[in-house]
């Protein structure tokens, strides 16, 4: 039986599709994976027993330098965060939110305000540059800021993600002409779009890298808000680091203690206020998170200080 290595690019209903030695290779998953909690991931290196007729196992899942269980992608470089201020409004506690998971998990993130045709974006993107992200402002309808986005992108294996209607797939069809990803409309009374990405895609970019396109991150949810994180959720926020080691005491939760360093960076504006309050939601939700309650490995903290 032949053994061929090659990375997951589409999963779909249960079916691995394996881009192996130019050839895509139809596979399903070694029931061992099941029996050990372990899933097959969109950019997994895999080794797979093909069975013929282009038709195969996936045996081996290589190691990964990172993984995210919702959205299921694995060996990313960087979330693009794809946020609007036009209809639907993206609430910056979804950014936040996701931003210290990709943290925890040693992701880069880069945050991309969409629609700026039709609502400017300038101050969603300051809190962001301010809090030490790259930041691109983009129109999917006008081209404005694509360039700048295809830049970020180069050499890179990226995962798209945001609110549904945000427009993530206009602006992949604008990145890579050809794409033609669906596109749907914003429904005018709830506000909000309708999925378009069902399944989760890896594809290639003309400008040299690679992007994922994922359903909207409102799948980010609780599986993600685990003991690692409630441990480590000051540095996940970026722009917090430099504060850390300069409070009064040890053990500092950043909420409201006197002599807390980050609470004078929030207070001489050095650290956006936004941000600072989508730390205390995320800590609020993680407070009650028991040792016990984490059954299965997660990630091990891997970011680099600044």
């Amino acid at each position: 039986m032949k053994v061929s290595k090659g990375r997951i690019r589409k999963a779909l209903s249960g079916f691995y599709y394996v881009d192996a030695e130019g050839r895509t290779i139809t596979c399903r998953a070694r029931g061992k994976f099941r029996q050990e909690g372990r899933s097959p991931l969109v950019g997994d290196w895999v080794e797979v027993q093909e069975t013929g007729d282009e038709q195969g196992m996936v045996w081996e899942i290589m190691p990964r330098r990172t993984a995210f269980d919702r959205p299921a992608v694995a060996n990313i470089d960087q979330l693009v965060v794809v946020a609007s201020r036009a209809t639907p409004a993206t609430d910056p506690f979804l950014i936040d939110r996701v931003s210290a998971i990709a943290a925890l998990k040693g992701c880069g993130v880069v945050v991309c305000v969409n629609k700026c045709d039709l609502a400017p974006g300038g101050e969603l993107a300051e809190i962001y540059r301010t809090a030490g992200f790259p930041v691109v402002l983009t129109s999917a309808e006008t081209g404005e800021g694509v360039g700048e986005l295809k830049a970020l992108l180069r050499g890179k294996l990226s995962a798209f993600t945001g609110n549904s209607g945000v427009g993530k797939s206009s602006l992949l069809n604008a990145v890579q002409p050809g794409f033609s990803l669906r596109v749907a409309a914003v429904s005018e009374r709830l506000g909000r779009g309708k999925h378009t990405t069902r399944h989760v895609e890896l594809f290639s970019l003309d400008c040299g890298g690679e992007v994922i396109d994922t359903p909207g991150f409102s799948s980010f949810d609780a599986q993600e808000l685990d003991l690692d994180l409630k441990e480590h959720l000051p540095e996940t926020f970026i722009e917090f680091r430099p504060y850390l080691a300069d409070c009064r005491f040890i053990g500092c939760s950043h909420t409201k203690e006197k002599g807390c360093a980050v609470l004078r960076a929030v207070k001489e504006g050095d650290v956006p206020p936004s941000r600072h309050q989508s730390y205390l939601r995320l800590y609020g939700e993680l407070k009650d998170v028991k040792s016990w309650e984490n059954q299965s490995p997660k990630s091990k903290r891997v970011w680099t200080e600044k």
